[in-house]
């Protein structure tokens, strides 16, 4: 079985799970053809809601998929059901803590965009990303206080470990060091975070949690589209990240403020991006958004685009910060360049190149 036949199967599933399209039966797949496409659902970080459609399989040969084999995948889903609920309990802490001090917190993605699903356990993250409304480094020194330390990242946040879960503190919502255009889009967001970060309260967290938000729907139009595409060009985004973004539009495309998102867009140089989004939408999870004002893109770069997120650039497998680690990266990145002149149209590749040149540099240098 070809990675194009493994994409199709899996997004047949999602699609009719996720987005209510016509409902299909399991497909008739021997038991070892089941374990490659839970294999790459896994890689594509959907395979909670391929496994719904297991129980109904029948192998076409006759042949199960072996017991072991079987209780390793509902091993890994019942693994991410309980990584679920311990980042849910890891916000609440940093809720209450934050709220000790008059602290207000907005949680980005993650457990957000989970209550999108049927079950919110079945969308799969593994860190907590927060804001904390221009207070970050109140927050870095109130973690500090408690035994928590944040380590500085490569940009727009910090990282430290909560019982045993990532969080990420954004002082900024995206990176502006490396490009102009992300200046425009986190000025957008923080300037909406004033004036409407406050419209959107937590409920997921329970009733007692009084001092946690959420984005509008307009700040993810904006944030949810650029941090896909900032992972479009540094590997790939998996299909886990294109029904986060069908899921979202399905629910709050009729709030967004597209006469304010679509420029934003435009400005950034983010509009092609978004445009051949939407046509992957089309071809593939068989969604389309009429609220949404984007056009559709380019047949072809879709098509390239596709291509990229089932078959995506292999993972760097050295050591992070060594040198064969950025040498890795360095191929990698100019393997990109296709990816870079699509997501950061005008922008200098080279100069770009030679700015993560000196960083790589400096974190060698640092942990020396």
């Amino acid at each position: 079985m070809d990675i194009k036949e493994k994409a199709d199967i899996i997004a047949m599933i999602c699609n009719g799970i996720l987005l209510l399209n016509k409902q299909s039966s399991a497909p008739e797949l021997t038991g070892k053809e089941w374990d490659e496409v839970l294999e790459f659902a896994l890689f594509q970080g959907v395979l909670p809601i391929v496994l719904q459609k297991l129980n109904e399989a029948n192998p076409k040969d006759g042949t199960p998929m072996g017991k072991e084999q079987l209780l390793q995948w509902i091993g890994v889903t019942l693994q991410n059901e309980q990584n679920y609920k311990l980042r849910l309990y890891v916000m609440r802490e940093l809720t209450k803590l934050f709220g000790q001090e008059g602290m207000d917190i907005m949680f980005l993605k993650g457990a957000s965009l989970a209550q999108l699903y049927p079950n919110p356990e079945w969308r799969v993250f593994s860190d907590v990303d927060y804001y904390l409304f221009g207070e970050s480094e109140k927050g870095i020194k109130l973690l500090a206080e408690n035994g928590i330390e944040n380590t500085d990242y490569y940009h727009h946040h910090t990282q430290a470990s909560f019982n045993g879960v990532l969080i990420e503190n954004h002082y900024d919502f995206v990176e502006r060091i490396n490009h102009k255009c992300d200046v425009i889009l986190d000025d957008a967001l923080k300037e909406l975070a004033a004036k409407e970060g406050h419209d959107v309260k937590v409920s997921f967290l329970g009733e007692d949690v009084n001092n946690a938000y959420l984005m509008t729907p307009t700040m993810n139009a904006i944030f949810l589209m650029r941090h896909m595409s900032a992972h479009f060009v540094s590997e790939s985004v998996p299909m886990r990240m294109l029904y986060d973004w069908a899921l979202f539009l399905k629910k709050y495309a009729t709030e967004v403020d597209w006469d304010y998102v679509v420029p934003l867009y435009e400005k950034s140089g983010m509009l092609k991006f978004v445009g051949i989004i939407m046509t992957i939408l089309k071809n593939h999870l068989e969604f389309e958004c009429p609220t949404c004002p984007v056009a559709l893109g380019s047949q072809g770069m879709a098509d390239r685009v596709w291509e990229s997120i089932i078959n995506p650039p292999k993972s760097d497998p050295h050591e992070k910060f060594t040198l064969r680690y950025y040498l890795f990266e360095a191929k990698t990145f100019f393997a990109n360049r296709w990816k870079h002149k699509l997501v950061y149209p005008g922008e200098s590749f080279v100069g770009l190149f030679f700015k993560y040149v000196k960083l790589g540099l400096n974190m060698m240098i640092k942990r020396r």
